[in-house]
């Protein structure tokens, strides 16, 4: 473990301005580079699905030209000085982030506060980016992988919900946005009082929050934030199964899955470690082990929870020969149907405990993983003793405690199934 650890509460500031923007700060001497990491309770949750895509694109477009600065001024500032910038829109967060050394760290912010405060929104720069996030989006539609998720996403979340639809909109909905609608969800949305700004490198924690204050301290909005929350959804009352054919393709992909948990529920590490066991843990859990290795029946297969403010998806994931499509469905349907009807073993339990503390340390052998770790802690409200806290947090976790929130979220019953490749609609 290197020197930006230890990590408590007495290594990191936390102090708020005058305008609600809060800065965390740690020190790490022996670094000569200095990491930014911002983040605002904004995106793409605020999109009506008329208008999905739009806190992607405005987004996107705030660094093709800003009062100061060309798009290639500012990416000419960037190559001279060998720093890094970047920003871009979720469905839960926006989030911008940049590096430099120390001495040029003034110099970062001032790039940093003008794109996020003063964009321009210049009209041929802005459509050259509807251009690529057009291109993009077509690329994406025929990639099996891509449309098995993003249908999945739609039989999972009923329509009105921010999880049914992916942040960087449609084809349809993108060549409708305007620039005055980018510039309105700009002036709407971008607030002092929403955002975190973690600093983390070989900078004092009084001089930093100084160089921040210059930087971002002018920065003013009105009124009140808009409540950032996800709606709670229901959950899946039966199998619901869409098939897309795509020609031309080998692979067939599937997702499987139903709603999950928020990262603040009580049931958030039980089922995480659960998950590792079922289908992350070395080469992808217990679904890799058999529904791969021992059965050969996927190209890959393992599984992930999107746990963030609101409840995101609990799914499985995997790439089989069209052939083998009913096979490996019944295989993975057999893992979940053990995983919530037996405990995991003291050996699985053990090996999950030991990859989960020993990946979070690992995270935090660099600027970049300790920026983004606190900024996770300030979004979902950890308490800046957390990182002290984790590693009993995760060894207090029980094979009994996994068992129950299996059988609580985890469905054979009642699932959202999407799939896509060269297969027929009645498969």
């Amino acid at each position: 473990m290197n020197s930006t650890l230890p990590i408590t509460p007495e290594t990191i500031t936390r102090v708020t301005l005058a305008n609600g923007l809060t800065i965390l700060v740690k020190d790490n001497p022996n670094n000569a580079s200095v990491t930014l990491r911002g983040r605002m309770r904004a995106g793409g949750l605020f999109d009506a699905p008329p208008v999905n895509g739009l806190a992607h694109f405005a987004t996107a477009a705030l660094q093709r030209g800003t009062r100061k600065r060309t798009f290639q001024k500012l990416n000419e500032e960037l190559d001279r000085f060998g720093m890094s910038f970047g920003i871009g829109a979720g469905t839960e967060t926006i989030g911008f982030s940049g590096k430099a050394l120390v001495e040029d760290f003034d110099r970062l912010l001032n790039l940093a506060a003008d794109v996020v405060m003063h964009p321009i929104f210049p009209r041929s720069e802005t459509e050259k980016l509807r251009a690529e996030i057009l291109a993009n989006l077509k690329q994406a539609d025929d990639d099996t992988q891509h449309v098995a998720y993003r249908e999945f996403r739609k039989l999972c979340y009923p329509a009105s919900h921010p999880y049914h639809r992916l942040s960087d909109g449609t084809a349809t909905t993108v060549k409708r946005l305007t620039l005055n609608q980018l510039r309105e969800f700009h002036a709407r949305y971008f607030r002092p009082d929403v955002t975190t700004l973690v600093i983390v490198g070989d900078l004092r924690a009084d001089h930093a929050i100084e160089k921040i204050e210059r930087a971002f301290g002018k920065w003013r909005a009105r009124g009140t934030p808009e409540p950032h929350a996800i709606p709670v959804a229901s959950p899946l009352k039966q199998i619901a199964r869409r098939v897309f054919p795509l020609d031309g393709k080998t692979q067939a992909d599937l997702v499987l899955g139903y709603p999950g948990l928020r990262r603040t529920d009580p049931d958030y590490y039980a089922l995480s470690i659960g998950d590792l066991i079922f289908g992350r843990l070395g080469l992808y859990g217990r679904l890799g082990e058999n529904v791969r290795e021992r059965q050969g029946l996927a190209y890959y297969v393992f599984s992930s929870i999107e746990a963030g403010i609101g409840a995101g998806p609990w799914s499985v994931r995997a790439g089989v020969n069209p052939k083998n499509l009913d096979r490996a469905l019944e295989g993975i349907l057999a893992e979940i149907a053990r995983l919530r009807s037996a405990q995991v073993t003291q050996d699985e339990l053990s090996e999950a405990r030991d990859f989960i503390t020993g990946s979070l340390a690992l995270r935090l052998e660099t600027n970049d993983g300790v920026a983004a770790t606190l900024s996770d802690i300030e979004l979902f409200d950890l308490g800046l003793d957390y990182l002290q806290r984790y590693p009993q947090i995760v060894r207090a976790i029980s094979a009994e405690q996994i068992l129950a929130a299996a059988q609580k979220y985890a469905q054979i019953e009642n699932y959202a199934l999407a799939i896509a490749g060269p297969v027929d609609r009645r498969q």
